[in-house]
């Protein structure tokens, strides 16, 4: 076989599934043009992919392995470029009394979704996948942590789904709620920034409240955003080591730091050490974005309505439980904290 055969033949193995999921995607973002940022075209790609899969027959042989390689290669790539909007500066910058309450909230989010998980028997790697969602930073921490924990596509389109929910509805009741208690611009800010899981989800609810409101609730929320380098770490450990088989087996240094993940860490702290241009860091976040939508694109189509079925009820109880248990305590404990000081 000829070089070009061969190149040609590896195009004709992979071009039907990337462009599958290309115009799935491509639809995703045209959609979440007409309809409002705090929904997101991540979110619309799953509906479509999941619309697809179970309305149209696909021949895996011919889509799999185009399919496979935006799931398993770009998704791992947008993470790495995720970094280039990752800055240390700022969550250090807001203050001592900010992060305290932030690094409170996760570990509240994942001890709450752990104690009700588990009456609830839902399995490892959904319960990580809700914590991780909803304690950082929504469907793009819930991408970087499922190729850690080897998430199925299903549990992956549940996740994105629960946060999703629960994030329209907080940009809608959050107002309400800190209007009908008369909260100063900083506590709803601050609660927003802390309890609302998508960085648009926080963004639109600040800024219906108040423009003050609007600009604490973001700061507050890159802050949060950045505590995905010690959480996601920290989880690919946690499942590493809970899923040895024996004893003997322990965690290697590649399960703990995956090329992707260490990837990820460098092009953050170049950022933070000023080595990244702003405009080049603008471009390689905002194509992060447009591969993370590209890439669960092909989640929704490896999901079926029977995996749904079978996923049952169980998880988005347990993702709106703690969706409102954290609004509970993040306000209790942002107005202690801010009251006293």
């Amino acid at each position: 076989m000829s070089f070009a055969a061969a190149i040609w033949k590896i195009i004709g193995n992979y071009a039907p599934g990337l462009l599958l999921i290309s115009g799935i995607a491509l639809g995703a973002t045209v959609l979440a043009g007409f309809l409002p940022d705090y929904i997101g075209a991540v979110f619309i790609a799953v509906i479509l992919g999941v619309i697809v899969a179970n309305t149209v027959r696909l021949d895996p042989r011919k889509y799999d392995r185009g399919v496979r390689l935006g799931l398993n290669k770009f998704l791992k790539l947008a993470i790495i470029l995720l970094g280039a909007g990752v800055s240390f500066q700022e969550m250090v910058g807001f203050g001592p009394q900010a992060l305290v309450v932030i690094v409170v909230l996760i570990t509240f989010v994942f001890a709450s979704t752990a104690v009700l998980s588990r009456v609830m028997g839902l399995g490892l790697r959904q319960t990580l996948l809700i914590a991780v969602g909803i304690s950082i930073c929504g469907n793009t921490a819930i991408a970087t942590t499922a190729p850690l924990v080897d998430a199925r596509k299903d549990e992956v389109a549940m996740a994105v789904g629960i946060v999703t929910l629960f994030g329209v509805v907080a940009v809608v009741v959050y107002p309400f709620i800190g209007m009908l208690l008369a909260m100063p611009d900083l506590i709803f800010g601050l609660w927003a920034g802390t309890a609302i899981n998508d960085t648009s989800q926080v963004v639109a609810a600040g800024f219906i409240y108040s423009e003050e409101a609007g600009t604490v609730a973001t700061t507050v929320k890159l802050a949060r955003n950045v505590m995905i380098v010690p959480v996601v770490v920290a989880v690919g450990y946690f499942y590493a080591a809970r899923t040895r088989r024996s004893s003997s087996e322990k965690v290697r240094p590649g399960e703990l730091f995956p090329t992707f993940v260490l990837g990820f860490v460098l092009l953050a702290l170049f950022n933070s050490l000023g080595w990244i241009p702003g405009p080049v860091a603008e471009l390689l976040v905002a194509l992060s974005g447009a591969l993370i939508v590209l890439a669960l694109s092909g989640i929704g189509l490896g999901v079926r309505a029977a995996a749904f079925r079978k996923i049952g009820w169980r998880p988005f109880v347990v993702g709106f439980a703690v969706e409102l248990l954290l609004a509970l305590v993040a306000l209790g404990l942002i107005w202690a904290v801010v009251g006293a000081g």
